[in-house]
């Protein structure tokens, strides 16, 4: 796994991972942005994506029903979420979601 970050300040923007003779993009919290690919333009991908793709809406299994979620806080391997479902029960909050525990895909 090779993380990426921007040059101008050290963020980290994603990774990108090994997936058999290709290289897979993923975010900062190791979700997949686009089916594998070159190296470089796995690279490409998640410069131009990582970041960005934090605002976009996500899809997170629960309970083996996906829901569409926004994410509010990514650390790790750990998200903070508010379903997008305003009639669900939930914390103002959010709450955390364990990434490999809950699969996530993006919208």
């Amino acid at each position: 796994m090779i993380e990426i970050r921007r040059d101008e300040d050290d963020e980290l923007l994603g990774y990108v991972v090994p997936a058999g003779d290709e290289w897979q993009p993923v975010t900062v919290f190791h979700a997949a942005l686009a089916d594998p690919t070159t190296r470089d333009d796995a690279e490409d991908i998640v410069r131009a994506e990582g970041l960005a793709s934090l605002s976009d809406p996500w899809w997170v299994e629960d309970s083996g029903e996906w829901r569409e979620a926004r994410l509010q806080e990514a650390a790790g391997r750990r998200i903070r979420i508010r379903w997008a479902d305003p009639l669900i029960d939930q914390p103002a909050h959010g709450h955390w979601v364990d990434t490999t525990v809950n699969r996530v895909r993006r919208g």
